[in-house]
């Protein structure tokens, strides 16, 4: 009697020490929208197991932290200060801990030493450059930086568009040569406004430069033209997932074709070149979420697109064309997704910005459902209401 209890015992302590010692697969932060843009109301800071459920860690909601998240390297978290009026406007570096606990601030730059931010910022892939979205009046560009580490920054340079401002910051190619985002265009002959791609490349400083480049698109039917939707997203290995349509005649008075998908590759010079074709591209099964995001799980082979009142997902392939995943459609009835984000455990985390609302997915490469526990609403400490999660970080864990 007495053995069998050692032995249940001990089962038991090593059955709770296993649950214990399980390590998070991501932290994930969710920030609330708030009045004063030069702060942030708190940030809730979940930690996520295998199986994609959450449970908020210790000292959440983060209270200490000022401006926009905009990422975070594992080691640090920036965020911005959204305020263009003020004549102080800050891109702020914090310590993170590795049980995603968000520590004090480590150091911080004006934005208004170069002209002030409109937009957030993020991290490049790897972690080491910082680059923020540069206010319109000042020409429309990003401002690049190198973070130390010990957080300290070091400003790199300036990009400015100039007649064509970005409204977004840009997607990275694999190896972060070069940065792809787009500009709305529109000329006397056609006052609907279109997305053309633009390309940068990476000096060795970080900074980012303008380049000449080509693009290869898929041929549309006879008698369309082909534009870019203005949504991209990348893999690790150097190709580019992007939403197309065509239409006939001045803003497709004569006609459309749906929402396609089609797949990129960037060549070793910046060009972007996709061999699919308009009769293999990858069709949306309705029309893109009111939030209309495009997101590439870490992996690369798994796409996710915000589509009608939820997400739709498809296998990526490469420079091979997209495909749907079979007898899945749409997922989800959320209705209004705005922000996506993966970790590298193929878990897709995705904020309602109506409900405010966080969904989580996971992913195998056949199906896709939603995980235990989801959707979870994030503290809110809005007396008032009408505030909702705005923006939504998520730290992967290799």
């Amino acid at each position: 009697m007495r053995s069998f209890f050692f032995s249940a015992c001990l089962a038991t302590t090593i059955c709770t020490a296993m649950a214990i010692a399980q390590s998070p697969v991501a932290y994930v932060y969710v920030a609330e929208d708030t009045s004063d843009t030069t702060t942030t109301s708190p940030i809730a800071a979940y930690a996520a197991s295998s199986d994609g459920s959450l449970t908020q860690i210790k000292g959440s909601p983060f209270t200490q932290v000022s401006g926009i998240m905009g990422g975070t390297n594992g080691t640090h978290f920036i965020t911005v200060d959204m305020n263009g009026t003020t004549t102080h406007q800050y891109l702020h570096v914090y310590d993170v801990a590795s049980d995603g606990v968000i520590g004090e601030e480590v150091s911080k730059q004006d934005l208004h030493e170069w002209c002030g931010s409109d937009g957030p910022a993020e991290f490049d892939h790897t972690g080491q450059y910082v680059y923020v979205l540069e206010s319109q009046p000042c020409g429309g560009g990003y401002l690049s930086f190198a973070l130390s580490k010990s957080g300290e920054l070091t400003f790199k340079g300036s990009f400015v568009e100039g007649s064509s401002p970005f409204y977004s910051l840009p997607v990275f190619s694999g190896n972060d040569n070069f940065a792809y985002n787009f500009t709305p265009s529109a000329d006397s002959q056609e006052p609907c406004p279109t997305n053309s791609f633009i390309g940068l490349g990476r000096e060795g400083s970080g900074a980012l430069e303008n380049i000449g480049f080509s693009e290869t698109d898929p041929t549309p039917p006879a008698g369309y033209q082909m534009f870019q939707q203005g949504l991209v997203t990348d893999d690790p290995t150097n190709h580019l997932a992007s939403v197309i349509y065509s239409q006939d005649g001045l803003c497709g008075q004569n006609g459309f074709t749906p929402n396609a998908l089609a797949s990129y590759t960037v060549e070793s010079n910046g060009d972007l070149v996709s061999t699919n074709t308009w009769e293999n591209v990858a069709q949306l099964d309705g029309y893109l979420g009111s939030g209309a995001g495009i997101k590439l799980n870490a992996a690369g082979n798994i796409l996710a697109v915000t589509v009608g009142a939820g997400i739709q997902f498809f296998h990526f392939n490469g420079a091979a064309p997209i495909t749907p995943f079979a007898g899945t459609g749409i997922v989800g009835t959320s209705g209004d997704i705005d922000t996506m984000t993966w970790d590298n455990d193929n878990h897709l985390y995705a904020l309602d910005g109506k409900s405010g609302r966080l969904y989580v997915y996971t992913a195998t490469t056949t199906t896709a459902v939603e995980a235990p526990g989801s959707p979870y609403l994030p503290p809110n400490n809005c007396t008032s209401g009408g505030c909702w999660p705005q923006n939504l970080i998520v730290r992967r864990i290799p």
